[in-house]
């Protein structure tokens, strides 16, 4: 498994987390609305990095990931 920054921008902000996934493809075809990073932006600091949990893609996802899931 290879660890992958989503984001989900929602327009006056964006909502974030680390999705463990055998590739970034899994993670789009599950989540079409997220953007998949494999690096951290500029922007963001080492510390907002490490606030950040992390997920299994196969395992329980944070609300907001699951209510963004295709159907």
């Amino acid at each position: 498994m290879t660890s992958f920054l989503v984001t989900y921008d929602y327009g006056s902000a964006g909502l974030w987390a680390i999705v463990n996934a055998p590739d970034k493809a899994s993670i789009t075809k599950r989540f079409p609305k997220v953007d998949v990073l494999e690096d951290k932006p500029n922007n963001m600091t080492a510390v907002e990095y490490g606030k950040l949990i992390t997920y299994d893609l196969n395992g329980p996802l944070p609300q907001w990931l699951a209510e963004l899931e295709a159907k």
